[in-house]
């Protein structure tokens, strides 16, 4: 439920980002707008996180949800975990970590080129920046209504589910041209990125455990960093090369359809559902 509260934002930032920086650079430039963000980002986002955020709720005094106290206040139980080796040593974590960044690779791609993308579809600069407040509508309910759900339920069905959507908005991205194509990929990427948000938030901790989990979300976030800058890099060669985005799109749906063939096949091991490997 938190992490869904903690979504709600991310989800509008994701997806609001494109219309309010292009309202920036109107106002101010490009330089002026890197300017105005280089302030938010720094003095004033530096000082909110310096006043507010901790690194684990034991300092303040207080347990994980769900976890029973100790029976001696005055004694931190040990966090367990399996390691990052161990990590990279399971399908779980790679099934996983690129279903996360073939979305940051579709989704950042979208993003950087949406102008170019709704105009090869014969659709106007302004559908294509009003397109992304449906999307972020329905992210951030979908990821609302996951990341409650989530607490009584196992991630597998989630991560399906993802998938599925973005399959959805693939097609919906071929199909651009029509109201039924706009509307598949507001669908799909907004149910996929809601999805998105929630399990990336959550996975590593239930899969893996506390005791390694800045590691283990380090290297995942590192590949999810990479995807995300190789995307809009590969729907413009594939622009440049073909004349269009299809091709770049069709990769993006053989990818999403090659990981929800996987995760259908995937089966968890005890120790991933229940990690117990202590910190040394």
């Amino acid at each position: 439920l938190v992490s869904g509260l903690r979504g709600v934002f991310v989800s509008l930032g994701f997806s609001l980002a494109p219309p309010l920086l292009a309202m920036l650079i109107a106002l101010f430039e490009w330089r002026g707008a890197l300017l105005v963000l280089a302030l938010l980002c720094g003095p004033v986002f530096a000082s909110l996180a310096l006043l507010l955020a901790r690194d684990a709720p034991e300092p303040c005094g207080l347990r994980p949800d769900g976890e029973a106290p100790p029976v001696d206040a005055s004694e931190a139980a040990p966090l367990t975990g399996l390691s990052l080796d161990a990590a990279r040593r399971s399908p779980v974590f790679w099934i996983y970590c690129l279903g996360l960044a073939m979305h940051a690779m579709f989704g950042t791609a979208i993003t950087f080129h949406v102008v170019s993308i709704f105009a090869d579809a014969g659709r106007g600069a302004d559908e294509a920046f009003g397109y992304f407040l449906p999307v972020a509508l329905v992210s951030t309910s979908t990821n609302m209504v996951a990341s409650w759900a989530s607490d009584r339920s196992p991630l597998r069905p989630w991560l399906l589910a993802m998938l599925t959507a973005f399959l959805v908005a693939c097609v919906g991205l071929q199909l651009l041209a029509s109201e039924t194509g706009y509307w598949l990929l507001v669908l799909g990427q907004g149910v996929g990125g809601g999805l998105w948000g929630m399990i990336s938030n959550i996975a590593w901790v239930r899969l893996f455990g506390r005791a390694n989990l800045g590691a283990i979300s380090g290297q995942a976030t590192s590949l999810t960093v990479f995807f995300s800058a190789v995307g809009p890099a590969a729907f413009a060669l594939a622009l440049d090369w073909t004349g269009s985005f299809a091709a770049a799109v069709l990769g993006s749906a053989a990818g999403f359809l090659v990981l929800l063939l996987a995760a259908l096949v995937l089966r968890l091991s005890p120790e991933e559902r229940t990690p117990r490997v202590p910190r040394p």
